[in-house]
Order: C-alpha cells, then structure tokens, then sequence
C-alpha cells in the first residue's frame, strides 16, 4: 500500500510522523514540513499506528541534506543523516521535552541542547559485528531491526582509524577461512570486534565462541599496520545464545601499557572500562557537573554506577572524598588503579555490589557531609530497587541527586518514580550521539520540602 504523507513532527527515533484516516504514520528519514511517498510495511489496526518505509520525498524540507554515508537507511546507526545539524539538536531538543511532559508530567525549563564540536568522527568506540557475504567474512553493523549484518568498509562516526581496521581484520578473517557466528545455527567463532581509542591508544578485542582463534600472529602483524605499537589486543569468549557482546572471560593476546591522559588523569584502557563515546562533551557534560557539586574539603561524592570511577577524579583533586558504587567486579579493580595511578587513593572507596543493596550501609558517612549522589546508569536506567532506596531515605539524610541519563524514555520514567525528589530547572541536554536519536541529559534534584501538619 503506498501513500502519500504529509509530515507534521519528527518522533523520539528520528523517523517523520503523518496522520491519515486516523491512523498515526511513521516514515523514517522524513522532516517535518516534508510531502512524501511511502509504503506502508505494517499495520497495527488496533493502536491504528502504520510503520512505513519512505519511497520518494515529493517536497523536500530546507532541513534535509545529502547523507555523507551510502549505508544510511539500510545501516541502523544513524538517524538524523538526512538532517542538517542544527535541525537535528531543535527536533532533539522538542523530543526531550515532549516525554518529559508525557511520561513524567514535567513541564520544565531545557536548556538548548550543547552542539558537538563536530557531527562526524567523533566515536572513540566501536562494536562492529561479523557477518558473511559471498563466502566471506565481512565486518559492519546490524541492518535496522534485524540481526542481518549490513557489510561496511568504513564509519563517518568514527575516526580515520575504522577503515583499515576493517580491512586488516576481515582480511586476516578470510586468509584464515574463518567463520562468522549464526544465531540461528549458534555456530561460528567470530562474533564481533571492539574496539576504543583514547589518546591515540586502541584497546582491540576480538568476541569469539572459543578462546582459541588461529594465526593469532598474523592479527598481531595485521593490527601493528593500523596502530603501530599503540594498542593492545585480547578475546572475549561468548558462547551465550542472547545477544549480549562482551563474554564472561577475557585472556589478552598482546597487553601494552597504556599510559594515556584524558582530561590530565593518567588511565588504563581496558576492555570492561567505561568512557563516554564523545570526548568533547564527555568534557563539557563533567564542566557542568562539577559545577553542580562545588567540590571541596567537605564533599561527599556517592557515584552509584560507577564504572572505573573516572567521573569522581576531579572530585577527589578537589579535596572531597569520592565512593564509588559498581556491580562489575574488573570495573571496581580497574578503579583501584585509576586512584592509585593518580595519587589519590586515600580519596576514595571503591566498593563492588548492587547500589541498592550498598547505599544503605553508606548513610552513615553522609553525616557533617555536603553530599551528592550521582546516577549515570546504562540504557535501562535505574533499577527499582534502587529508586525505591532513594524515596525512602528519612529526611535527615540530606544530599543532592544528580541524574545523568543517555534515555530520554527511562529518564522520564525514572524522574515520575522518584516522587520524593523534584527537578531544579533547568534540565540541561548535551549531544553526545550526533546523526542519532540517542541523547545525554544532566538533571538536578532536590528532595520535596515536607509540609508540617496543621
């Protein structure tokens, strides 16, 4: 069924939305004020929503642009290629406040959205995906909404080291005869490649259903062409049949001392560290945070997922003391030696668990403190129980709650269940993910005031 649209909004993921004969309609790689063509793929008559894919632009926006990438539209990457920049942070920014009003009946100030200081190369990490074609090993990402591999030889997100990479790594792949791995068969060694780049300096792992890959040497030999001698390599072994990356083990292959610097902190790269994907706003996202804490001697920074503890660092520099709250146990080993590396661990405490079950252990160190809990949790945001730690705290335990979230849905969900907290505007979004829909926002809260009876 083909139709013709005319685009009135552009939805939370980047795709253009239509109304006709009451059904909503999403096109994706549609702007708003565009006239299109478009097939319907499918149909909910029950929700009356129609998913379509965009066939021809009839009227084109003056916001639409000639994608930089031939992958777009096929690739599940980006979605915002289409857009010029500045229009993609106004829709990005009209989208926050939407489901904030929707979901968490928040009608607040937003701040404009902080730009990056450029759209394009500016992923320091990547997670590409084996795959075959032809008989051979390819390397890419996953078609949009599939679990088909979208063959690439390069990224415009990311820096100009993803091409020869690529290159070395299907190459080695195929001199070997190597195979991809099927989720459907759940056969194949080769699952993804990972990859981050800090300060010049690759931490490289390859995802495999077996630690024993052949001609490791000639990996080595491959990936020297690519990174000279600045980088390290290791495997992942996954056999799982879900659809998690990294597996439970790790072995290196060839382990380089890293000593790199991000933002004047000396750091280890590793496969399990965490490190925001965007350097630039990784470094105005933290300008502001630290701003928000106004750290000094009296500080207590409760940092509840906390990877390696990077974010706590200039904390500690100022004088404040830092916990820091992380489930992965290598995370919490590797934040050990960030402080120790840096001369500052008699700062901090670096504790592994569950933040819900940790936080009430640490209520009494708040005592005398000028505290701040801080909450950078993944995708999913914050746990339940977690959140239902936080309201439930007495009201002699005074701190504030910052909240940075790379989610606008969860977000908001998690703003409406923290209702013992409310918002102190402005909310403040930073463009960590151009050519995405993906979005990080900076939240300040403060616990409600308590009305005394009568």
């Amino acid at each position: 069924m083909y139709l013709e649209l005319n685009i009135t909004d552009v939805g939370m993921e980047g795709e253009g939305i239509s109304h006709a004969d009451d059904y909503t309609v999403f096109v994706p790689a549609a702007l708003t004020g565009e006239t299109v063509k478009a097939q319907a793929v499918s149909v909910n008559h029950r929700k009356r929503l129609v998913f379509a894919r965009l066939i021809k632009v009839i009227k084109a926006s003056d916001d639409r642009v000639k994608p930089v990438c031939g992958a777009f539209g096929v690739c599940g990457g980006c979605d915002y290629m289409h857009a010029d920049y500045a229009a993609e942070l106004k829709f990005k920014r009209q989208n926050l406040a939407a489901i904030l009003k929707k979901n968490a009946g928040l009608d607040t100030e937003i701040s404009d959205v902080v730009p990056s200081d450029d759209p394009l190369g500016y992923r320091n990490k990547a997670q590409l995906v084996f795959g075959e074609k032809d008989g051979k090993i390819v390397l890419g990402f996953y078609r949009e909404r599939t679990r088909t591999v979208k063959a690439l030889a390069d990224c415009p997100l990311h820096g100009a080291w993803m091409r020869p990479l690529i290159f070395a790594v299907t190459d080695w792949a195929n001199r070997n005869r190597l195979s991809a791995y099927s989720s459907d068969t759940r056969s194949g060694l080769l699952r993804h490649l990972v990859v981050r780049v800090l300060d010049g300096f690759a931490s490289v792992t390859i995802v495999a259903t077996s630690f024993s890959i052949p001609d490791a040497e000639g990996l080595v030999t491959a990936l020297d062409k690519v990174f000279g001698e600045r980088y390290s390599l290791g495997i992942s072994e996954n056999t799982s049949a879900g659809g998690k990356i990294m597996g439970e083990g790790y072995r290196y292959v060839l382990k380089r001392d890293s000593d790199i610097a991000v933002d004047g902190v000396r750091v280890e790269v590793g496969p399990h560290s965490f490190f925001q994907v965007n350097d630039h706003i990784r470094k105005r996202v933290y300008e502001r945070l630290i701003g928000m804490v106004s750290p000094c001697e009296n500080t207590l920074f409760v940092d509840l997922y906390a990877g390696i503890g990077l974010t706590g660092i200039p904390i500690a520099k100022a004088g404040g003391r830092v916990i820091n709250v992380e489930i992965v146990p290598e995370a919490v080993k590797d934040a050990d030696k960030l402080y120790a590396d840096n001369g500052m661990s008699d700062k901090v405490k670096n504790i592994a668990g569950d933040a819900a079950d940790v936080l009430p252990q640490l209520i009494p160190e708040f005592s005398g403190r000028d505290v701040t809990v801080y909450l950078d949790p993944p995708r999913k945001g914050v746990s339940p129980e977690l959140i239902k730690q936080l309201n439930g705290l007495t009201e002699d335990v005074n701190f504030k709650l910052i909240y940075l979230s790379c989610n606008p849905a969860t977000l908001s969900r998690d703003l409406k269940l923290l209702d013992c907290f409310e918002t102190i505007p402005p909310v403040m979004p930073f463009d960590m993910f151009p050519r995405t829909a993906n979005l990080e926002t900076l939240v300040k809260l403060c616990r409600k005031p308590t009305l005394s009876p009568g």
